[in-house]
């Protein structure tokens, strides 16, 4: 019986770090952006890129408005 609240607490915390882990997993949509705006960049070689033109870019071909 004196068990029991510790089982529970290790149960909580157990519980916390799985959904901690669901949370900061980076979605498909933020992978997909990182991916096309680092291809971007690399095309664009030295130009100097505007980060939030790149992301908008990038942020339209990831939702399939913009063929690549």
């Amino acid at each position: 019986m004196r068990d029991l609240p510790v089982l529970a607490i290790v149960i909580a915390l157990s519980a916390a770090s799985i959904v901690v882990a669901i949370l900061l997993r980076p979605s498909d949509f933020e992978t997909c952006l990182k991916i096309i705006s680092d291809d971007i960049h690399r095309q664009g070689g030295s130009a100097t890129l505007d980060p939030k033109d790149v992301e908008s870019q990038a942020a339209r071909i990831c939702t399939g408005h913009e063929a690549r």
